[in-house]
């Protein structure tokens, strides 16, 4: 039963990872299309290769090759490197320094791809782009932009990252101010900025309906990055999902989104997608191989792996204790038909003995209400009696201290004139009541506190049995709520009463229904 108790709990936390599921749905849907989607980037390379094998001017061979080139970029690296190459070739044969620049700013944003930050960064500083045109220029700001970005991110040295990150928003500044349009580096510019609203809502502008650009996913994925800083992880989940499908669809291998989307779902308990996308994130960095991204998903594939392997164990498991449970309910039910049966033979029989027996029960019941009534009156009874007692008592003291005032015996005056006998009486009366309460109602302290929080809990002084907020509440159970009855056995004022009653509210786990509480503690 636990086992079965765990899969269920597993298959709700499933069914409520996302918030929008239909996105997923949609992912899995462009997944199981994945092999045609290759197919048909198969299609454009050999189309581009056609190009080049009928090129015969280096004019035309170097624009086939650059083409295949970023063809390759995010497909299969080993080949776009290939093509880079033959580009610098004919750059340098061409003689065109902008083209140069140009060719060697691609081979340096190759090298970023596949991790060699440093041989990037070299190749960045050695271009002076000083004099050429605009596009040249924001080309080269944008691979500043992007091999500071990644140093920063894989750089264990605080300063050193702090340094990159410096360098990285320097490039981006830059960038920008040769093309202010750029719509991702200003959503990320406002996003560091803390300016999050601000960068979803220029991300999110005019966002087409369908998922064909390489663009497009790339926006999708800066928007999932700012839900992350916002912490809003269904958001995060559905961008991640939309730009792992424009990726797809650009039969995109290089790629990031698709692994962080499974280590996310893998967290909120989604095993099966988690394990289907991390293994398609591995055989598309093996594709392309992009040692970066195998090292990077690598990392989370043996987790996800293994908890697949002990989620089928676990179902495995559950299936074989819910058939053994299923075969001992069919044993049981059966056995139940048996004794069942014989039950209501029996129970034909046993119809006069109940309603005999429930009569007796019923005449106990009007007994016990007598009792309860002869309790209530007794009390009642007893303080009246007490009452009176002290009312007498306090009559004759001034009684007395008349007579003492006409015969000038100042001894018998102050005596008295004290009110200690008075008080003992009273106290007296209390411990009286107190205890014949207590008698009948033994656990009202406990019973009481337990609607107190446990910070005000109420607690006696030595040899004391009740004190004057216990008792009021306890007339309170005996019906007594009447305020000047309250005030004339309390012997204290109305705003004293009142005092007590709204400080032991204040102390109340339900404030509002405290007192309702306190009147039905007691059930005799």
């Amino acid at each position: 039963m636990k086992h079965v108790l765990l899969s269920l709990v597993c298959l709700l936390g499933c069914l409520s990872c996302t918030k929008d599921d239909d996105v997923l749905v949609e992912l899995d849907n462009t997944l199981s299309d994945y092999q045609w989607y290759i197919e048909q980037k198969d299609i454009e390379l050999e189309k581009l290769k056609a190009r080049l094998r009928k090129s015969e001017s280096r004019e035309d061979r170097y624009a086939a090759t650059m083409e295949l080139y970023r063809a390759y970029q995010d497909f299969s690296l080993d080949s776009a490197l290939v093509y880079i190459k033959q580009s610098l070739e004919l750059a340098d044969a061409l003689g065109e320094q902008e083209r140069i620049i140009d060719t060697h700013l691609s081979l340096a944003f190759l090298y970023n791809y596949v991790g060699m930050h440093y041989e990037a960064l070299e190749i960045f500083k050695e271009q002076d782009v000083t004099g050429h045109s605009d596009w040249l220029r924001r080309s080269h700001f944008y691979l500043g932009t992007n091999v500071y970005k990644n140093l920063s991110l894989y750089s264990v040295d605080k300063e050193q990252r702090d340094y990159y990150r410096r360098q990285m928003e320097i490039c981006r500044d830059s960038a920008l101010a040769y093309a202010p349009d750029d719509v991702i580096f200003r959503a990320e510019r406002l996003s560091d900025n803390g300016k999050m609203q601000e960068a979803v809502e220029l991300l999110s502008n005019n966002l087409p309906d369908s998922l064909t650009t390489h663009e497009v996913g790339l926006r999708y994925y800066i928007l999932s990055e700012i839900y992350e800083k916002m912490h809003q992880r269904d958001e995060q989940i559905k961008y991640l999902a939309l730009s792992s499908i424009a990726g797809i669809k650009n039969a995109v291998r290089e790629y990031i989104s698709l692994r962080k989307l499974a280590v996310l779902l893998y967290e909120q308990g989604d095993i099966d997608r988690a394990y289907t996308y991390i293994h398609r994130c591995i055989d598309d960095a093996n594709a392309c191989n992009a040692r970066m991204r195998m090292v990077e998903t690598s990392t989370f594939l043996s987790v996800i792996d293994s908890a697949v392997v002990k989620q089928k164990q676990e179902s495995r498991n559950t299936l074989i204790i819910t058939a053994a449970v299923i075969s001992l309910l069919l044993v049981l039910l059966a056995v139940a038909l048996i004794v069942l049966r014989r039950k209501m033979n029996l129970l034909r029989h046993s119809e006069k003995e109940l309603m005999r027996v429930n009569d007796q029960m019923t005449d106990t019941n009007v007994q016990l209400r007598a009792a309860n009534e002869i309790k209530e009156e007794y009390i009642t009874r007893f303080m009246h009696l007490c009452l009176d007692y002290i009312n007498k008592m306090e009559n004759y003291r001034a009684h007395l201290n008349k007579v003492a005032r006409k015969r000038n015996f100042d001894e018998l005056y102050d005596t008295i004139q004290s009110t200690r006998y008075i008080n003992k009486e009273v106290n007296d009366f209390y411990n009286s009541f107190d205890e014949a309460f207590l008698h009948i109602y033994p656990n009202f302290l406990k019973d009481f506190n337990a609607l107190l929080r446990p910070d005000a809990q109420v607690t006696l002084k030595n040899n004391e049995r009740l004190n004057t907020e216990l008792r009021i509440y306890a007339l309170m159970i005996l019906g007594i709520t009447d305020g000047q009855k309250v005030q004339e056995f309390l012997r204290c004022s109305s705003s004293t009463v009142y005092n007590y009653r709204t400080n032991m509210r204040n102390k109340a786990i339900n404030r509002d229904t405290f007192e309702q509480d306190v009147k039905s503690l007691w059930t005799p």
